[in-house]
């Protein structure tokens, strides 16, 4: 199922052309109501703030009735205003026309429509206006019910001549709504032609046919703004359902709504467009556009389908949490039980694909306890199967039973296409498990590279990212590690995977690559505790193109940062002081800098032993720069040859960098009493090396040859 037939049948809201008759017959009350209703109240009303309606009507004590019924319809909780009508215990004869029309109305929005339908032929109406409303919304019951004849009867009786465009219009929605919509189209027609019919039936007409020839015409003949631009919404709505003239569509919409967002179907418009673009799979696009449709009209944050849309797109967009918020406040904005199911399902669904497991299987337990006869409910009885066939299959993938896991997925793929993508990721994990590296990369691949579930694709990109930086593919890691930041730029992963991007850049020796990565991170992730490691990794990328001065600067940043472990801030401060040893050949004082920073290294951290030996083997470096020979000497043997030799005969295993230094250490040492005419200590030490086991000592033995070969050895 696609995603936009996915959302519809999810919703389960009424048909449209009913939804609009019930919202009608509350507008045309809401003319009166408003005519003496308190100022901020009317405001309020007209703003969609109900809670502050009710509360300004309560305070000044005018019209609280009214207001307060007024706005529970509008809002469309139908459960309190009942409630609200019962707390008055005034029976509805007492109460008056409105409240037996507002009882009546709001049974039928509960379901209850053969009782409201009782109540409302057994009353009396006072007033016209009243008596009109109550008239038609037996009409529309009895549409509802299947009667038909009924229905229609009731329209000729709501107060209008038959020949009436109104009363026309009337009855045509009532055969609309009762399924003949050939009647409907057939009066629609007669009233849509360029006669001297309303300019306003006229384009109502048109907007019901879906007919944009009709419209086109309805919104240049429009005598008045507001017919003009109901005209022009309907157009555009009608536009965007078609992939030629979608774009077209989205400039009229946009336009009204920016130069008249108060138009009447403006708000409605926005919202088609914003599931249009749901629908299109141009998520971003979706997203922005609920957003802006709840920032223009905020009443709009209230509404199921609003929430409940954005929440999709976050969710496709791999932005789980705000998903999850978004649907949370579906949740709240739903005026039934089942909208209330279906919000607290996808909670389910987003925290299980979140790897939250505990909490998904409370909020599908909660939709099986608390609405068991919900679409959802049903729907979520061979979910739940599925998610304890998929807990399955992770606990034998825990327990490197992968093949028999890769059964399960597989079956999991094949009975659940909304999850196909996952389940065949978890697949290419038992492929790989398995030791079939190849086709599980090609599965994971095609889950990457495609077009299917964003959260999936996510995964398998981090996961190929990884795969490839194992292997030492550095331009493919890259690659991949920046498009998953990109695709789950919410995710707490996506600042380490563009780590790991600069890393895999400065790997491939293109450090420049490495610096600007580390600058986009920062700039999308200023308070992000990768910060620390990714300013390190920018400042020995500079180092590598000789930009000492700012590589000093950076890795001072990256010290600063919260987010280093013990090792990674011993090695960058470390950095530190190695550029400044390569700024000490235009400056001495940086030579300075760096003895200090080196000793500083020495004496206030507890360094691993053969840190400890490179460490004392840059020391002596240093001293040399400095023209402190005798120094540098003692530096060399004390600090790295004998330490190297001390610590072989305690058992020390050193890395390769130790090995280095102490080489190093040894062939400066000789070298300098070679120079020095002393020989004997210059063999002395190159037996050390030879001794040793290093990879120097072939290099050991050919100076000690050349120097025994002079016959000097005192």
């Amino acid at each position: 199922m696609n995603n936009g037939k996915r959302r519809a049948a999810l919703r389960g809201a009424p048909a449209g052309e009913a939804r609009a008759f019930a919202a009608a017959a509350a507008i045309l009350l809401s003319a009166a109501a408003w005519a003496d209703a308190p100022g901020v109240s009317r405001q309020a009303l007209r703003d969609g703030l109900w809670d502050v309606a009710r509360a300004h009507a309560a305070e000044s004590g005018d019209d609280v009735r009214s207001v307060t019924l007024e706005s529970f319809a509008r809002e469309g909780k139908w459960r309190e205003l009942l409630e609200t009508l019962d707390s008055w215990r005034d029976d509805d004869k007492d109460g008056g026309d409105e409240c037996l029309y507002y009882r009546a109305l709001a049974l039928a929005e509960c379901g209850e429509k053969k009782k409201a339908a009782s109540m409302l032929a057994d009353a009396a109406f006072e007033t016209q206006d009243f008596r009109r409303l109550a008239a038609r919304l037996r009409a529309r019951l009895a549409a509802d019910m299947g009667d038909k004849e009924l229905a229609l009867a009731l329209v000729k009786e709501s107060g209008f001549e038959t020949a009436d465009v109104d009363s026309r219009m009337t009855a045509a929605s009532i055969f609309a709504m009762a399924g003949d919509r050939p009647a409907a189209e057939k009066i629609w027609r007669d009233i849509a032609v360029p006669t001297n019919v309303a300019r306003r039936a006229f384009a109502v007409a048109a907007a019901n046919l879906s007919d944009a020839a009709l419209l086109r015409m309805a919104a240049e003949k429009a005598q008045d703004a507001q017919t003009r631009r109901f005209a022009g919404l309907r157009l555009g709505r009608l536009l965007i359902k078609s992939k030629d003239s979608f774009d077209e569509g989205v400039k009229t919409i946009r336009a009204i709504v920016k130069d008249s967002p108060d138009a009447e179907g403006a708000r409605d418009a926005a919202i088609a467009l914003a599931d249009m673009f749901l629908s299109r799979e141009a998520w971003q696009q979706a997203a922005d556009e609920f957003r802006d449709v709840m920032e223009i009209w905020p009443d709009a944050a209230h509404v199921f389908s609003v929430q409940e849309g954005r929440g999709w797109a976050l969710l496709r967009l791999g932005r789980a949490e705000e998903a999850l918020e978004a649907f949370s406040r579906a949740e709240d904005a739903a005026t039934g039980d089942d909208q209330r199911a279906m919000a607290i399902l996808e909670q389910g669904d987003v925290l299980s694909d979140s790897q939250r497991g505990d909490e998904a299987m409370a909020k599908y337990r909660a939709v099986l306890e608390k609405y068991p006869q919900s679409p959802a409910a049903g729907r979520l009885k061979e979910v739940v199967r599925r998610r304890e066939l998929e807990a399955q299959g992770r606990e034998l993938y825990r327990d490197y039973r992968f093949a028999d896991a890769q059964k399960i997925f597989e079956s999991i793929a094949e009975s659940d296409p909304s999850k196909a993508d996952r389940a065949n990721f978890l697949q290419a994990l038992c492929l790989y498990g398995q030791g079939l590296d190849a086709e599980a990369e090609a599965k994971a691949k095609a889950i990457a590279d495609g077009t299917g579930d964003a959260g999936a694709r996510a995964e398998a990109t981090l996961w190929l990212a990884k795969l490839a930086f194992n292997t030492r593919r550095w331009e493919e890691s890259g690659s991949r590690f920046s498009a998953y930041a990109d695709m789950a730029q919410d995710s707490p992963r996506a600042p380490g995977a563009l780590v790991w991007a600069a890393r895999a850049a400065f790997a491939a020796n293109d450090f420049g690559q490495a610096i600007r990565i580390v600058t986009h991170l920062v700039g999308r992730y200023p308070n992000s505790p990768e910060k620390a490691r990714a300013f390190a990794i920018q400042g020995e990328a500079l180092m590598e193109l000789g930009r000492y001065d700012e590589a000093v600067l950076v890795l001072e940043r990256a010290l600063m940062e919260k987010g280093l472990e013990q090792s990674e801030r011993l090695k960058t401060e470390v950095l530190k002081a190695d550029a400044l040893f390569a700024m000490g050949a235009d400056n001495a004082a940086r030579y300075r800098e760096a003895l200090d920073a080196y000793r500083a290294l020495r004496l206030g951290e507890s360094l691993p032993p053969g840190l400890r030996l490179a460490v004392s083997f840059k020391m002596g470096r240093v001293l040399e720069k400095l023209k402190r020979m005798d120094e540098a000497i003692d530096q060399y043997y004390t600090g790295v040859v004998l330490a190297y030799r001390e610590g072989r005969q305690k058992g020390l295993a050193f890395d390769d960098e130790a090995r280095a230094a102490f080489a190093r250490a040894a062939f400066r040492l000789a070298d300098e009493y070679e120079s020095r005419g002393r020989d004997f200590q210059a063999m002395h030490i190159l037996e050390l090396v030879i001794a040793s086991d290093v990879p120097a000592a072939d290099e050991a033995e050919k100076r000690l040859d050349r120097i025994q070969t002079k016959g000097k050895f005192l």
